[in-house]
């Protein structure tokens, strides 16, 4: 009996090594997957990367896609679903790498923080699995939050668009969408850019295309109280050099890439595979990196614990100056690259804090909603 081959993305975390139960793993590089590298495949484990379709799928025995991925705007469902082709994504997987990647951009912009914590508001486009879960951390340390999202109709922290653009901070989460009663592409055009209100921070962590760049940049030559954040970008890996120089937080569509949230999506797509294949869920590899213990010091308040603690975790600006350090040296190649060999980051829940019983309630309550928890527990 043969065995079965699984043609997978090169920097899709541990795929062999989960995979190697089910067949034969056989990594490419998914932003240049070619037809005729699918062979005898039968199961293709992509990212967003790879456009999968009539031009990639047809004539293949591929029988099950999986990507490694909240959004599905790169797979042509309909294609797949006419040829019978089984699918999955990982839904939720690295929703809190992205919702810490925000809270760690809100940190490093100056006064924003103190902003919020002070009876500022954001607001948030998109309320799935990354909008929810931003939303709820940030009311558990006191923010007021409104969102925008059409698809849940009803629900009473809902606000028109408008009115969302006008908080503090305007945080997109949505998907991309071309069709449909409310399509996403080009969601905040340069009309709505306008609207934002002095002294804003509008940050895009969703998908490119869902603000549109060439607008963006227009604004911003004529705005200078504008502060921007992107993780994602229009033309990825070709990003837009006149809007990067503008913009404050510039990365490398990474906001969900933490080790955790990476781990998760190969899971879900293991569970999701074997489901399909009808056999049993092969033990997940062990995690290699350790979970590290803090040391907060006491008599910190208002918005410096929160700072203090996060950016001991993580701090965007690393990333930031990587792909400005890198584009310059070694041009569009660097995106890819960037995010091919990013570096081991843990989620907030892994750490612990060793001072947590010399800090205040106030910091402690605040520290538990993000996930952190005493040392030794």
């Amino acid at each position: 009996m043969s065995t079965r081959q699984i043609v997978a993305d090169e920097n899709i975390p541990e795929v062999a090594a989960w995979f190697a139960p089910l067949g034969e793993v056989r990594t490419v590089p998914g932003r240049t997957l070619a037809a005729e590298q699918l062979g005898a495949a039968e199961i293709l484990l992509v990212r967003s990367v790879t456009q999968v379709g009539r031009e990639l799928l047809e004539g293949s025995r591929v029988r099950f896609v999986g990507t490694a991925t909240i959004g599905t705007d790169h797979l042509d469902l309909e294609y797949l679903r006419e040829r019978g082709i089984a699918w999955a994504s990982a839904p939720g997987s690295n929703a809190t790498s992205v919702v810490e990647y925000v809270l760690s951009s809100l940190c490093v912009l100056d006064g924003v923080l103190e902003r919020l914590l002070n009876g500022g508001r954001v607001g948030i486009i998109g309320l799935g699995n990354v909008g929810s879960r931003l939303r709820r951390r940030l009311l558990q340390l006191g923010i007021d939050v409104i969102a925008y999202d059409p698809l849940l109709p009803g629900a009473p922290h809902l606000r028109p668009l408008d009115e969302v653009l006008s908080a503090d901070v305007v945080c997109c989460h949505t998907p991309l969408t071309r069709t449909g009663p409310y399509p996403t592409l080009h969601l905040l055009d340069e009309r709505r850019l306008r609207r934002l209100r002095p002294g804003a921070v509008l940050l895009n962590a969703g998908r490119g295309g869902a603000v549109d760049n060439r607008a963006l940049l227009r604004v911003l030559e004529a705005r200078t109280d504008l502060r921007v954040v992107l993780d994602v970008w229009e033309g990825e890996p070709d990003i837009n050099r006149e809007l990067l120089a503008r913009v404050d937080i510039a990365t490398p569509h990474i906001a969900g890439y933490s080790l955790d949230g990476k781990r998760a999506g190969t899971h879900n797509l293991v569970e999701a595979c074997c489901a399909f294949l009808r056999e049993p869920e092969p033990a997940p590899p062990p995690i290699a990196a350790p979970a590290p213990v803090l040391q907060l010091p006491v008599g910190l308040h208002g918005a410096n614990w929160l700072r203090r603690a996060m950016l001991a975790v993580y701090d965007v600006r690393e990333d930031d100056r990587r792909l400005r350090a890198a584009l310059a040296e070694q041009g569009t190649p660097a995106f890819d690259r960037l995010r091919k060999f990013y570096p081991v980051r843990r989620e907030l829940a892994v750490f612990t804090i060793d001072t947590w019983d010399e800090l205040d309630d106030a910091a402690r309550a605040g520290l538990s909603a993000l996930g952190f928890s005493r040392a030794g527990r």
